[in-house]
Formats: structure tokens, sequence, C-alpha cells
């Protein structure tokens, strides 16, 4: 057994990590002696939570039950699942504690109120008029936080990037040296939210990778050389230049309405799930004919890609769903016009839209492969840390 430092770098793509390797000296160090997985499938949907879910159980979302990172309804201000019990997998903290190891998360997905994590930072979502501070508070470890906010919270800039990875470093590093948990998890989402704002190449982007290069060298300095680490992406991002509102659709049939704070149900209760590059049509109390005339709307809507295999509606846990469909390349859905410029929640098989995983420590050659998929690392962590997960 050794103990195990994983780290997410959200939405960075197998061949941004490539690329970016010569500039930036930790990255180019810790890709050196790892075993690098390229060109990696993630799961589908290809979002943030259902992604890290996936990674932490060796499930896909239909089995874990994490579909998507809000609750679905198309709301101006959505609920974010971040609670520890939508989860309905074993994860690899659960595994640990049950073996008797101590766990540690910093802003990693869906930790809110664990039982198994014993230094917890979670990553919370608040809502109109709630308070930052106190809802991470509620959802984590209390003096832990407090601790870690009176000694780094100077780091902060509200939820500004690279101000977050600063702090979220700066946390982590601190209980890697001070605690020694087993597992420790981070999840750096610099990069992601950067590039949602941004297109390929931007300069801007050159910020996102030099956070990303200095969090890791800190990271790798305080897990010490004996800790195995895995560093993984989940999801890639993709260009947008047009945002479409599939609801509107609805509501130029009669079938939603909209209010003052979003989308308004109609009487069927229908409405469309936006995810990004993707979205599902829920039918609600809608018969088969009405049915049919949205699935004809959406195939003649702008941006309109193609309607969703049945493998991936079955693999996003949708599969009870009449149907679900992607986005043109430069397109995306969303119930706002948020202005993005970059997004992801597409399908999987998308072009240069692949992700990576690399594997530091014992037994692991250095040296790169192409291929495999993110489910692949809950068994890795489970084999480096020494616990049986899957029975």
């Amino acid at each position: 057994m050794s103990k195990l430092l994983i780290v997410s770098f959200d939405a960075l793509s197998s061949a941004e990590w490539e690329d970016i390797q010569p500039r930036f000296p930790n990255i180019a160090a810790f890709a050196k002696s790892a075993s690098v997985t390229l060109d990696a499938r993630s799961v589908f949907p290809t979002n943030t939570y259902p992604v890290h879910c996936s990674v932490a159980t060796g499930r896909p979302p239909r089995e874990h039950g994490v579909l998507g990172n809000t609750e679905p309804f198309p709301s101006l201000d959505p609920r974010w699942i971040v609670d520890e019990s939508a989860i309905k997998a074993k994860t690899i903290w659960q595994a640990a504690a049950e073996a008797g190891l101590t766990s540690a998360a910093v802003l990693w997905p869906c930790t809110c109120g664990s039982r198994y994590i014993r230094w917890n930072v979670p990553e919370t979502h608040i809502r109109r008029g709630e308070n930052q501070i106190l809802a991470n508070l509620r959802a984590g470890g209390k003096i832990l936080q407090a601790r870690l906010m009176l000694k780094y919270g100077g780091l902060l800039d509200g939820v500004r990037q690279p101000a977050l990875d600063n702090f979220v470093t700066a946390c982590a590093a601190d209980i890697l040296r001070g605690k020694r948990p087993d597992l420790t998890m981070v999840h750096l989402t610099c990069y992601d939210l950067i590039r949602h704002h941004n297109p390929y190449g931007s300069p801007e982007l050159q910020t996102a990778y030099a956070s990303l290069d200095r969090s890791l060298g800190i990271l790798l300095e305080a897990a010490g050389k004996d800790t195995a680490v895995i560093v993984f992406s989940d999801h890639a991002q993709l260009d947008v230049h047009t945002i479409v509102i599939p609801n509107d659709i609805l509501v130029g049939m009669g079938l939603m309405g909209r209010g003052a704070n979003g989308f308004e149900p109609g009487e069927s209760g229908c409405f469309v799930e936006c995810c990004g590059g993707s979205a599902f049509f829920h039918a609600g109390a809608l018969n088969d004919e009405d049915t049919a005339r949205v699935r004809a709307a959406i195939a003649g809507s702008e941006g309109f890609g193609r309607f969703l295999t049945e493998e991936e509606t079955l693999e996003s846990g949708r599969a009870q769903l009449p149907f679900g469909f992607s986005a043109k390349l430069g397109y995306c859905y969303d119930n706002v016009q948020s202005g993005e410029r970059g997004n992801h929640g597409y399908p999987a098989d998308m072009p240069d839209y692949c992700v990576f995983y690399a594997v530091r420590g014992e037994g692991f050659k250095p040296g790169a492969r192409r291929g495999g998929s993110l489910l692949d690392v809950a068994p890795i962590a489970a084999g480096i840390l020494g616990i049986d997960m899957f029975g």
C-alpha cells in the first residue's frame, strides 16, 4: 500500500496536455516520470460532476446516479448536486475508510456532508441569498476550514481564478504536510473557468496553464516522493460561437411558459434539460404525437447536430426519456445567453475531445500510450491503496 494523491485538471484536453509540457517545468517533469494514457475516453455526459463521480467509483453515470452538474429543470438559479448522498455507488474514499485508511478532499465534487472523508473542504455552490463561507462550514470540516480560511483566506478573490486555485492548492498542501492522509483528492478548476470565457489559443489561457503548473509543483512537493500520484482531466472543451436555448422552442409551441424566474412548466410538465453540448427531452405527460412534433422541431433547429444513440442515453442514465440530442461544433445548449466561448457536455466521440490520465508510483513504468477510459482510474487508485472497491 502507498499513499495516493489524485489531482483533477478540470477541462484540459489530451492534446493540450501534450502541447503545454515543453513550456511548463512541473508538468514536464511529472509527465516524464509517469505512465501517461493519452486520448482516453471520458464518460457521457461529459460534464464535471458526472465525470468526477465516475472517476471516484469506476462506474458510469447510470450506475452512480449523478447525471448532471445541477438538477434538470431549466431554472435561472439551478440547484447544484453537491451532496455525497447523491452518489449511489461505492466511492474510493468510502472504500478507503472501510479499510481503516484516512482521506482528504479539497473542492472535490459531491463531497458535501461526507461520512467518510476526515479532512474535507468540499465544493459548494450557493444560491441567491446564501453565504459561501457558511455553506462550506455546514458541508465540511468546520474546525479545519476555519483554520485554513484564517491562514490562507487572503489568497481568495471571491471565486475568481487563478486566486481560487491558489487557495485550494495552499489548503491541500497544508493538509498533505500536516495530516498525511492515505488518500488526498484535489480539484483544480482554473483552466475550466477561464476556458469557458475564451476560445482555444487565447492568451488568457496561458494564465491557466501556468496556474496548473504551479499548483502541481506545490502539491507534489507537499506530498513527498513516496506518495503515488494520479493526474487526470475530466473532459475537454470545444469552442462555441452560438448558444441555443431549446426550451424557447417549447415556449413557441405553447408547451411551456416564461416567467420572472425563468421557464415555467406547461400543463404536460415537459421541458428540455440542457447539458452544454447535449440536451435531453423530458416529456412529462406529453402524448406520443406531441413528442414527435417536438422531436421534429428540435431536428430542424439551429445548431442541431444529431440525436443521441441508445448507448449514449443508457450511459447517461436517461434511457427512460424519449430522446436526447447533441449540438454541432460551434454550438451549445443553455437556458440563458451567457456569452460563453467554450463548453463541454458533448458526446465523447467528438473530434479533439479526448482526455488523459497519468500515474506516477511504484510499479508504473514511465511512458505514454493511447486509448483507455476514465473508468480505469478508480481500479488503479484502489490497487495503489491496497483496497477492494468492487468485491
